[in-house]
C-alpha cells in the first residue's frame, strides 16, 4: 500500500529557520519548562510504617527520623514529558524532618529509561538505578512490579476504587536529596519542591510484597505494614532547579556510595 501527499504550495519567500538554542535554554526547557513536565503521571503508592532504627543508617545529618515515621512505596509510569520517554518508575520515600520542616527523602529507586535515569540523578540527586518494571491498569485492576537482576522487590497487585475528593500529593512534598560523586568533591544535600497538581485521585486496595537483595536492600529498610494504598494521576512542573543546601558527611556518602551504585 501506498501514501502519498500533495505538496504544499511553494513560497515566494523561503522562511528563516529558528535560532538554535544555547545548551542552557535547552536544559531549562527541559527540566523547568513554561508548561508541566510531566502529564498525567500515575503513581501507585502505599503509605507504610517505618521503624526509625532499621532507616536511620540509610538518611544523612541532618536530616532526622521525627516522630511516628513514615515511608512511601510507589510504582509510577509517565506516558508524556518533556524529554520524550515513556517509562517507569518505583522507589521509596522516608518522611523525614530537617529542622522543624516535614520533608521526604529518597533513599532507592528504579527506572527504566536511559535519559530519565541521568537526568533524575545528576540533576535532583534521586539515587537512580536500571531495573525491570511491569506497570498495568486495565478496567479497576492495577499492578506494578518492580525487579533488577532477577531479585522481585516491590509488588503491588490489586484494585482501585473510589475517587478521594482531598488527599495530601504524592511528590509535591519538600524534597531533600544527596548529590554529590565519589572522590575529592563534598556531597551536597539539595532542596526543591516539585510543583503537582492533581488530576484525580483514587483509593486503592492492594496486596503488598517486598523483597530484598545484597545489592537492594529493601528487606533491611524498616518497612512495615500498609496503612493506606492511592492511586494519583497528577501532572508535575519543574519550575526552578534545586538549590545546594549544606554539605554531607563524605563516610556517610561512602558507605552508601556502594548500595546506590551496584
Amino acid at each position: 500500500m501506498t501514501y502519498t501527499s500533495a505538496s504544499p504550495p511553494r513560497s515566494s519567500s523561503a522562511a528563516s529557520p529558528p535560532s538554535p538554542l544555547s545548551p542552557l535554554a535547552r536544559l531549562m526547557r527541559m527540566v523547568a519548562p513554561e508548561g508541566y513536565l510531566y502529564e498525567d503521571a500515575h503513581y501507585l503508592a502505599c503509605e507504610v510504617d517505618l521503624d526509625p532504627r532499621a532507616a536511620r543508617r540509610f538518611v544523612p545529618f541532618p536530616l532526622t527520623m521525627g516522630r511516628a515515621p513514615t515511608a512511601t512505596i510507589f510504582a509510577a509510569f509517565f506516558p508524556k514529558n518533556t524529554f520524550g520517554s515513556v517509562y517507569r518508575e518505583a522507589g521509596i520515600f522516608f518522611h523525614v524532618r530537617h529542622g522543624f520542616r516535614r520533608v521526604i527523602f529518597c533513599p532507592w529507586m528504579i527506572v527504566d529509561d536511559d535519559v530519565a535515569l541521568i537526568t533524575g540523578r545528576e540533576l535532583l540527586g534521586y539515587p537512580k538505578k536500571l531495573g525491570e518494571i511491569d506497570w498495568s491498569f486495565e478496567g479497576d485492576r492495577i499492578h506494578g512490579v518492580a525487579s533488577r537482576r532477577g531479585a522481585e522487590l516491590i509488588t503491588m497487585r490489586g484494585t482501585v476504587g473510589a475517587k478521594v475528593a482531598s488527599a495530601p500529593p504524592v511528590l509535591g512534598r519538600p524534597h531533600r536529596n544527596v548529590r554529590g560523586p565519589m572522590g575529592l568533591a563534598v556531597p551536597k544535600l539539595l532542596a526543591f519542591t516539585p510543583h503537582e497538581v492533581p488530576i484525580e485521585v483514587r483509593e486503592a486496595k492492594l496486596t503488598l510484597t517486598l523483597g530484598g537483595s545484597e545489592r537492594d536492600p529493601l528487606h533491611e529498610m524498616g518497612l512495615g505494614a500498609v496503612r493506606r494504598s492511592l492511586l494519583h494521576r497528577v501532572n508535575l512542573g519543574g519550575r526552578t532547579l534545586p538549590l545546594p543546601l549544606h554539605p554531607v558527611s563524605p563516610l556517610w556518602h561512602m558507605k552508601q556510595w556502594l548500595f546506590r551504585a551496584l
